[in-house]
């Protein structure tokens, strides 16, 4: 406590201000934590004994992954008591952010590549989230990305299984089709995919400006990000390269890595800063490096020519004429001067 005697200057009076209003003002964001209390029923011990496993596994879960940043910190956890205390991030949860990066890919990227890392660290120590959607994604104070809600997270090996023969693996919306079917699938065959299914989804989420679609839809007029933007043709990549091999119907047909999602999403986000729109030299046909299918052609007919005039300089100088190579596919123009 500081007190300030008869010779106090102003310098103490202003300190004195000071920590006053530190005390009895509102506490900073970061220093604050979030309470998950758990109800659990005790008139049914079989449920009570599972629903304590979920707690147990959360708990386990959240500390294995403490010193992954993608992953929300626990602060504080007492199975007994039946509570835990995680990190707080008054910024809310992704679906309610969703307008920040629509149409932006590289920002959306950029912004999903920590949830990928934390994927990677989550299926590394053996554990399966089973329920991934942006309702449990956190927004930090910063702008980052980080997942939360590991109440039905899932270990391969170990005793922690649930003693059910069927378990739930996540939310309707964000499950993958062949767990939907029956919304209950056999612990043996719960795998890394039913985690990947709904992460692309996310990342779509991010892109679209909206909180994901039924199913495997992604490629239906109203959802296919190709017709969302179509002036972007980068749109037809997060497609091909991305969504395409996860969004599936079947799990056979889904890439269930996490690593090679890291690898693919580190190679697009590497692509889309690498653009430089010129072309390589001596060469007559290249590929576009916008919509990564189409060609460019080197000249081309003189509609493709336009004249212009630049201010200043040598008037022998002034007119410029610029040729345009076009890509065979998406139809994006790259101008030359000779």
């Amino acid at each position: 406590m500081l007190i300030l005697g008869v010779g106090h200057t102003t310098d103490t009076t202003a300190e004195l201000a000071k920590c006053l209003m530190d005390l009895g003002g509102p506490d900073p964001p970061e220093s604050l934590g979030a309470l998950k209390k758990f109800v659990i029923p005790s008139d049914d011990k079989n449920e009570e004994a599972r629903a304590v496993g979920r707690l147990e596994s959360e708990v386990k879960a959240l500390e294995a992954l403490r010193e992954n940043p993608g992953v929300l910190r626990v602060q504080h956890a007492n199975v007994a008591a039946r509570f835990i205390i995680t990190e707080f991030h008054p910024r809310g949860t992704l679906d309610k952010n969703l307008q920040l990066l629509r149409g932006d890919v590289l920002a959306a990227l950029l912004a999903f590549k920590p949830l990928v890392d934390a994927l990677c660290g989550i299926h590394r120590v053996g554990a399966i989230h089973r329920d991934i959607k942006t309702e449990n994604i956190f927004l930090t104070a910063s702008g980052q990305l980080v997942l939360g809600d590991f109440g039905i997270v899932f270990f391969q090996e170990g005793t922690e299984r649930l003693t059910t023969t069927f378990e739930r693996v996540g939310s309707h919306e964000w499950m993958a089709p062949w767990a939907y079917r029956k919304e209950r699938v056999e612990l043996t065959k719960i795998s890394p995919a039913l985690d990947i299914f709904p992460m692309a989804k996310v990342l779509w989420s991010m892109i679209a400006g909206r909180n994901g679609f039924p199913f495997w839809e992604y490629t239906r007029d109203e959802n296919n990000l190709e017709r969302l933007f179509p002036d972007n043709p980068i749109m037809a990549l997060v497609n091909d390269r991305i969504l395409s091999t996860r969004i599936v119907r079947e799990a056979g047909e889904c890439d269930g890595s996490a690593e090679t999602l890291r690898e693919q999403v580190e190679g697009l986000i590497n692509y889309i800063k690498d653009l430089r729109g010129f072309r390589p030299d001596s060469v007559d046909v290249w590929p576009c490096k916008v919509c990564g299918r189409g060609k460019y052609r080197r000249g081309g007919p003189p509609k493709y020519q336009i004249r212009g005039f630049r201010e200043g300089g040598p008037e022998s100088e002034r007119e410029q004429r610029f040729y345009a190579s076009i890509c065979d596919h998406c139809g994006h123009a790259e101008f030359f001067t000779r």
